[in-house]
């Protein structure tokens, strides 16, 4: 069986790889990436929806159903009716976004009860419209956050695919441009020389980080929607980012300078796909906190000073950053066997 991804997903511009001229360009946005399915999931509960990601929904009391709404890892977005009756019955595939408010997304859409009131201010910045039969279709899902293997177990009609120039003109027809909710994110075409393209991909990657953005997407306009990491598909950021998931934690250590550190977590382990492991550092005294998960004759503080550059035991755990939490790092480049370089913290992803 295939191995897939859920949704289409970017690489990093690489200009030994990408001829990028006449690719159209569009900001990246530092939002929550997000699947409409057309509203044929809309009611139906979680464990039925053969796509859906129920690995640990035993942690919740009461049932999950679907909104029709989806995140990269094929868990439900709970957003409420009123946003919802807003949406075209037809797929759509873009990012939720709170203008420069990422915090204050993440805090709205990791409600299982939604507030209508805040969902008011949240917006649907949409870049394509992939057919249900691409997206849907069988295939293993295997990374360190979503492992499914999809068999399709509904009907889904087969629909002419499109390029993505052809999507991007019918989406412009078919989101009305008085819809609240609903936008279709702005793709410039690039010049077709490589070398002005790439002057003005620099221009419009400085404008947009200057004004707090994340960086640009490019995007090959006679490319076609694919459930993978695509080629045709590239991300371009002054600093490129990665997401991990929290395995377990080192203890500081003693230095020539001082003990800052001792009786604290110096560095988070970090899983990341692949199999890759990697130790990340960059974090405030206050999320370097350590505790006790289980009762214990010796606290954590005390075990941390006593076994200074150590791996935790299981009974210990970073106040900040469970075991299974995912975080995003910073990075510039990668080593020889792809451990990201000069990693620091960025960010802790609360929900996917």
């Amino acid at each position: 069986m295939a191995k897939r991804e859920l949704l289409m997903l970017a690489h990093p511009y690489n200009n030994k790889k990408h001829g990028i001229g006449g690719w159209f360009l569009s900001e990246k946005l530092d939002g929550q990436r997000c699947f409409w399915d057309g509203g044929i999931s809309r009611g139906m509960k979680k464990s039925e929806v053969y796509w859906a990601n129920c690995a640990k929904d035993g942690r919740y009391v009461d049932t999950q159903y679907a909104t029709g709404l989806w995140s990269r890892y094929g868990n439900v977005i709970h957003a409420p009716d009123s946003w919802l009756e807003h949406l075209p019955n037809c797929p759509l595939d873009g990012e939720l976004y709170v203008t420069q408010d990422r915090q204050k997304l993440r805090t709205i859409i990791a409600r299982l009860e939604p507030d209508e009131d805040e969902w008011d201010g949240v917006e649907y910045k949409v870049f394509d419209s992939p057919c249900l039969h691409v997206v849907l279709k069988e295939g293993q899902i295997k990374t360190t956050n979503f492992k499914k293997v999809l068999v399709p177990d509904i009907e889904i009609p087969y629909v002419k695919v499109r390029v993505f120039r052809d999507v991007y003109e019918w989406l412009q027809t078919r989101i009305v441009h008085n819809n609240p909710i609903v936008s279709v994110l702005e793709q410039v075409p690039l010049p077709m020389q490589t070398d002005k393209a790439e002057e003005m991909i620099r221009t419009q990657l400085d404008k947009v980080t200057d004004e707090g953005g994340e960086g640009v997407m490019l995007r090959n306009p006679d490319s076609y929607w694919s459930p993978n990491r695509s080629h045709d598909l590239v991300k371009v950021k002054k600093l490129s980012d990665m997401e991990g998931t929290v395995t377990g934690y080192t203890t500081g250590r003693r230095t020539d300078l001082g003990s800052k550190l001792l009786g604290k977590m110096g560095a988070l382990i970090l899983e990341l796909d692949g199999g890759i492991r990697m130790e990340l550092s960059g974090f405030t005294d206050l999320e370097r906190e350590l505790q006790e998960n289980i009762p214990t004759a010796t606290s954590a503080q005390i075990w941390a000073t006593d076994h200074p550059e150590a791996v935790c035991p299981d009974w210990i755990e970073a106040r900040a950053f469970p075991r299974g939490s995912k975080v995003t790092f910073r990075y510039r480049g990668k080593s020889n066997d792809s451990i990201p370089q000069e990693a620091r913290y960025f960010r802790k992803w609360e929900v996917e």
